[in-house]
C-alpha cells in the first residue's frame, strides 16, 4: 500500500480544497441537490485565496503522489480575555477521501494541528464533528464540553 505524507497546504492546492470541501458537504448533507453549486464553488475558492496566504485560514492536507486524500484547517479566535483563555483554535474541514478513511490520515492530520498550536499562545481547540467521527477526536484528547446553542440570520 502507498504511504501519505502530511504538509500544510499552499496557494496552489485552492482547486483541490474546494472539491474536497464539496465532498464533505455532500457526505454530511450541508449540500443540498437545489444548492447554488456555482456560488458555492466561486465563494469558497475566494474565501481560500484570500485567507490562505496571510495565514488567516490554515490547511494541512496528507498526499499520495499526484492526489490530496485528506485535509484540515484551522482558524483562530481572539476574544476577550477570561481568567484562562483568550485565544482559541478551532478545527473545521477535517475530511478524508472514502478510499482512505480508517488509515490514519485524519489522525495524522489531527495530530499535525494539535502540534501547531501547542506552538501559539492558544490554549484551547475545539471542533464540531459527527458522530463518526467522535472516536478520533476522543482518542487524541477532547472530551465533550456543554452544548452550544446557535442563532441563523435569514437574509
Amino acid at each position: 500500500m502507498t504511504t501519505f505524507t502530511t504538509r500544510r497546504a499552499t496557494i496552489e492546492d485552492v482547486e483541490a480544497l474546494v472539491q474536497l470541501r464539496l465532498q464533505l458537504f455532500r457526505e454530511t448533507g450541508e449540500l443540498r441537490d437545489d444548492a447554488p453549486l456555482p456560488e458555492v464553488i466561486e465563494t469558497t475558492r475566494a474565501y481560500f485565496q484570500e485567507h490562505l496566504p496571510t495565514g488567516q485560514f490554515l490547511v494541512w492536507v496528507a498526499e499520495v503522489p499526484q492526489q490530496i486524500i485528506g485535509t484540515s484547517g484551522l482558524i483562530f479566535l481572539e476574544k476577550p480575555p477570561t481568567a484562562r483563555i483568550q485565544r482559541e483554535a478551532y478545527i473545521m474541514n477535517m475530511y478524508t477521501v472514502p478510499e482512505w478513511q480508517r488509515k490514519g490520515v485524519a489522525s495524522a492530520l489531527l495530530q499535525e494541528i494539535i502540534d501547531y498550536v501547542r506552538t501559539t499562545p492558544a490554549r484551547r481547540i475545539w471542533l464540531r464533528t459527527t458522530e463518526p467521527g467522535r472516536r478520533l477526536y476522543e482518542k487524541h484528547g477532547f472530551v465533550p464540553t456543554r452544548d452550544e446553542l446557535e442563532l441563523s440570520l435569514q437574509r
